[in-house]
């Protein structure tokens, strides 16, 4: 990555800034939607334009957890070209008053290191992915369970019976997110957002919210 821009969110929104993420962010996708569809097909769904979050937190307090996504979002790109044609100035015209957007910039060249911004997607129905196992090995449903069970007993060294407990109430992390709207369904769903420090940097495409699990973006 050489280039990047960065918004920021100010907190004056007549609803919350928590909105204002929906808002701000659904338009960032689907400036990234229209990019990808440019550059590598209607159907496309990789980009190769990645996002951060420099505010983003998570930390505990008094015995709770906590997660902070923050008021500023970053859009790095290779080439300058690439952050003038997504137009950010003009995708988020209608938020002028809630949004200052910096002209494009070249990234620092002293950083902190590099970040990983995935969604994350969190286990919430064991049974649902249990049965795409077992259809996937072409095996009962009973044993898909008890092989998943064994393998996270095994994987994390506890006992059956703790992990078969993890099975039925799986642990859910606390994340950040963003409520969007589908663009096939038009129903609304979290987007929750795992941003992981690395030593390394990693070359690669993100998906069109700006996000891969291993294609790394700088950190400062």
């Amino acid at each position: 990555m050489e280039y990047y821009q960065e918004i920021t969110l100010i907190n004056s929104f007549k609803g919350s800034l928590f909105k204002l993420w929906s808002k701000v962010f659904m338009q960032v996708h689907l400036a990234l939607v229209e990019q990808a569809k440019k550059t590598y097909g209607d159907d496309a769904k990789v980009s190769g334009i990645g996002v951060s979050f420099p505010e983003y937190q998570q930390f505990e307090k008094n015995g709770r957890k906590f997660s902070i996504l923050g008021s500023k979002l970053r859009v790095f790109t290779k080439q300058k070209t690439e952050l003038e044609h997504l137009d950010l100035q003009q995708k988020l015209s209608q938020l002028n008053d809630y949004v200052h957007i910096k002209s494009v910039s070249i990234i620092p060249k002293q950083i902190k290191g590099h970040l990983t911004v995935n969604r994350y997607r969190q286990d919430r129905n064991m049974e649902r992915l249990t049965r795409r196992y077992a259809k996937r090995k072409n095996i009962s449903f009973e044993e898909a369970k008890s092989k998943q069970v064994s393998n996270y007993a095994e994987k994390n060294n506890i006992s059956f019976e703790k992990a078969m407990a993890s099975y039925e109430s799986p642990h859910q992390k606390k994340l950040p997110y963003i409520i969007m709207d589908s663009l096939s369904s038009n129903n609304k769903f979290s987007l929750e957002i795992a941003q992981c420090v690395t030593d390394r940097s990693h070359e690669g495409l993100f998906n069109t919210y700006g996000m891969s699990a291993k294609t790394t973006v700088p950190n400062w």
